[in-house]
């Protein structure tokens, strides 16, 4: 009788181990974090990267739903110690697809015309 309660007690847990186990795997691969930046885009007209032009956007996924544009400064050091720095202005754009209520939202985001990243909003509307 002893060995058997043992046997149910270690039993239970290892279930309460996997089960915590399988908790942390749902929770980690649900999370927005992972979602958020994507290295590409699907589009009706084909697959968008970075790197690609406004007008490669375009023609891949069409007009925007939304869109706006920024300067930006950049400034960077020429090296870790010097005093010498370099501002630059870049166009920022943002644009946002919205395919739909069954689909996620899309923000591309442009630095002097090209691609630099995209983030996934959540679904459409």
């Amino acid at each position: 009788m002893l060995i058997t309660q043992a046997g149910k007690v270690e039993r239970g847990k290892r279930m309460v181990v996997r089960r915590f186990i399988l908790l942390l795997c749902v929770v980690a691969l649900s999370s927005p974090v992972w979602a958020d930046q994507r290295e590409s885009l699907i589009c009706r007209g084909g697959l968008v990267t970075i790197g690609d032009t406004v007008g490669e956007v375009v023609s891949k996924c069409g007009e925007p739903t939304y869109s706006s544009s920024r300067n930006d400064k950049r400034i960077e050091a020429d090296s870790r110690y010097s005093q010498d720095r370099t501002v630059t202005t870049i166009r920022v754009d943002d644009w946002i697809y919205n395919f739909g209520p069954n689909q996620f939202q899309y923000q591309v985001i442009f630095e002097n015309g090209r691609v630099a990243r995209f983030e996934s909003l959540g679904y459409g509307y």
